[in-house]
Order: structure tokens, then C-alpha cells, then sequence
């Protein structure tokens, strides 16, 4: 699962591919393989959001905007990363930490 990963804290999200729809209007997810996903809405907002930030910070916007508990938002979230990661449409980076030298 996700959220008991050691370095969930160090990673950002990244986005990729691109989103589109279908004859009948319904959002897909379309990786670089060109291979398209039907989401909801909900899906896209959330991919949408995850623009170089990380989970804790996707974590609290979401329960800024939500009613629901931290415990539930954080499996959600966490399964959602995890499925859109499995259609390569979402990807894991390391934070880049500015070093400084102590003396």
C-alpha cells in the first residue's frame, strides 16, 4: 500500500500524459503509450492537482475541500496514486533538498 511507503514524505507527484475524451464525452487518461483510461471527473481533478506537489500536501488540499476524515482521504488518495501509477499516467519523484554546509 502506498501510504506505508518509507519515503512517501520525500517524493512529489508528477503528471503524465495527457487527458482527453471520448466519442461520448467521457474523460480518459491517455499515457505515452497512447493507451486510454475512461475516469471520472473527479479522477481528472485530482490527476489535475498533482502538479510536482506531494502526497501530504495533495492530502490537505483534499481535506480542505472535503467532509471526510483524514484516515479515509489518506486510503483514497492512496489508492488512486497507486492505480494511476499502474496506467502510467502519474509517476514519483524525489523532493529535491537544497544541502547547506554546518560548520
Amino acid at each position: 500500500m502506498y501510504l506505508k511507503k518509507k519515503l512517501l514524505h520525500d517524493e512529489i507527484l508528477v503528471r503524465r500524459g495527457t487527458v482527453s475524451n471520448d466519442m461520448d464525452g467521457t474523460p480518459l487518461f491517455i499515457n505515452d503509450k497512447c493507451e486510454g483510461y475512461r475516469v471520472n471527473d473527479t479522477a481528472v481533478s485530482l490527476w489535475n492537482m498533482c502538479n510536482g506537489i506531494t502526497f501530504e500536501e495533495l492530502k490537505e488540499e483534499v481535506l480542505r475541500i472535503s467532509n471526510d476524515d483524514e484516515e479515509n482521504v489518506s486510503l483514497a488518495l492512496g489508492e488512486m496514486i497507486e492505480q494511476l501509477k499502474r496506467v502510467s499516467v502519474l509517476d514519483t519523484k524525489p523532493v529535491k533538498r537544497d544541502t547547506f554546509m554546518v560548520r
